[in-house]
């Protein structure tokens, strides 16, 4: 039987949004160069598909492969995550599948808030990223998506934070670089402040609990790659399909302006 639903209309001073698997698709490249690591570390794959999303590939491969040295992972880092790009590019070549896309009601979304800025500039952009991902992988995968006509002024990486999801570290930088967009951002002074009146969208659990940790006003969980049972126990305050059941809309001029998010959310169980 079909959850029950509630539309509810939050005001929130930006979104910060988790990247794959939130806003872009690149499972099929992600899966396929983790077979690969698995028959090259002789690793149980079903094991690590079931508990590597939603963290750092430097903790991943920390965890399932430890006989990796602290000073070989970076560089094994950099092979994992290249070899995902590698991969997508191959399959935009040929036309197989494996290519990164935008996920359902991601593009409309991003637009919606981004016209607040096309139709007055004084007003803040609305929204960042907060992903797992390194940057050299992310830059190059979030414009192939083609998701947003350009990058937002704060794009939290995996390799900025000297803490990953779970921890709030990641999006408690992303509020901060939200705020003070001019500020460079030091992850050793993370612990100051909160994401107090953020909406933070996480498809991943340990997302939506990095996002509850850092105060969140509000964490929407996605069911794209996980089950809405999940998210709920992570403690999410909404959960959806996907980013089709979710509207943005901007009202008044300037730095007052102010920013509305409706989400057609499942009932809680």
């Amino acid at each position: 039987m079909p959850a029950s639903k509630r539309t509810v209309e939050i005001e929130v001073d930006g979104v910060l949004f988790d990247m794959d698997g939130t806003l872009i698709d690149s499972t099929p490249a992600v899966n396929a160069t983790w077979v690969e690591t698995a028959d090259r570390f002789n690793l149980n794959l079903d094991h690590v598909m079931a508990s590597c999303h939603g963290w750092r590939t430097i903790e991943n491969l920390r965890r399932f492969v430890p006989s990796l040295t602290e000073e070989e992972l970076p560089a094994e880092v950099e092979k994992f995550e290249s070899r995902i790009g590698d991969i997508a590019a191959e399959a935009v070549k040929t036309g197989k599948p494996g290519a990164i896309v935008s996920l359902p009601g991601a593009k409309e979304l991003l637009a919606q808030i981004n016209a607040g800025r096309e139709e007055d500039p004084s007003r803040r952009q609305g929204w960042a990223i907060v992903t797992s991902a390194t940057k050299a992988y992310a830059h190059k995968a979030f414009p192939s998506s083609g998701v947003a006509p350009a990058f937002p002024q704060t794009f939290i990486t995996g390799d900025i934070c000297t803490a990953g999801k779970p921890d709030p570290q990641p999006y408690l930088l992303g509020a901060r670089g939200s705020r003070h967009a001019s500020t460079p951002l030091n992850p050793s002074t993370y612990t100051d402040g909160d994401a107090k009146g953020f909406l933070v969208v996480e498809d991943a659990p340990p997302g939506v609990l990095s996002g509850k940790r850092a105060g969140a006003s509000y964490v929407l969980g996605l069911k794209t790659t996980h089950a809405g049972e999940k998210q709920w126990e992570m403690g999410a305050d909404f959960v959806c399909e996907d980013l089709s059941m979710v509207s943005a809309r901007w009202e008044g001029k300037g730095e007052g302006a102010r920013l509305f998010i409706t989400i057609e959310s499942e009932e809680k169980v």
